[in-house]
């Protein structure tokens, strides 16, 4: 099961490099403030081993990577799982049960003891449409991985 950690400072501003909002932001206080202003985001700490989320479960919480490193996994029509990929500090994962509304594609694994912060829903859907360029880039990512998924590519 998850910790939560205290997220300090240069973990905010980490987490706005990472979701690339310093692009969109003029300055490091309009970072802060941005993030500051979403209290329900968190960042948990996960053993290795555990899976955070799980293929067919329903959800659109948002994570982003902070330390450690997981691997996504999808069930193959013989019930096999396939290794879709790794994840590592400033990856994302869980944006098309958010985008789609739908249950999650994939199951996202600890392969070791990591951090993850935990965007909810409604946090995300806030700062994508405060941040056009954010909303094209997680839409771009999940659109990559929708084909990979489905076609191998």
């Amino acid at each position: 099961m998850e910790k939560r950690l205290a997220i300090r400072p240069a973990a905010l501003e980490w987490l706005g490099e990472a979701l690339k909002l310093r692009e969109v932001l003029d300055d490091k206080s309009a970072l802060e403030q941005t993030l500051e202003s979403f209290p329900a985001i968190t960042l948990e700490a996960w053993p290795a081993g555990v899976e955070i989320l799980r293929e067919g479960e329903k959800g659109d919480d948002f994570f982003v990577v902070y330390s450690g490193r997981l691997s996504v996994w999808r069930k193959k029509d013989a019930g096999r799982a396939r290794k879709l990929g790794v994840l590592k500090p400033g990856d994302f994962f869980g944006e098309i049960g958010f985008l789609l509304k739908a249950v999650r594609s994939a199951t996202v694994r600890a392969e070791v003891d990591c951090a993850v912060f935990r965007v909810p829903a409604s946090e995300l859907s806030i700062l994508l449409r405060k941040h056009l360029s954010l909303r094209k880039w997680v839409k771009r990512v999940a659109c990559k991985r929708l084909v990979k998924m489905f076609l191998g590519q």
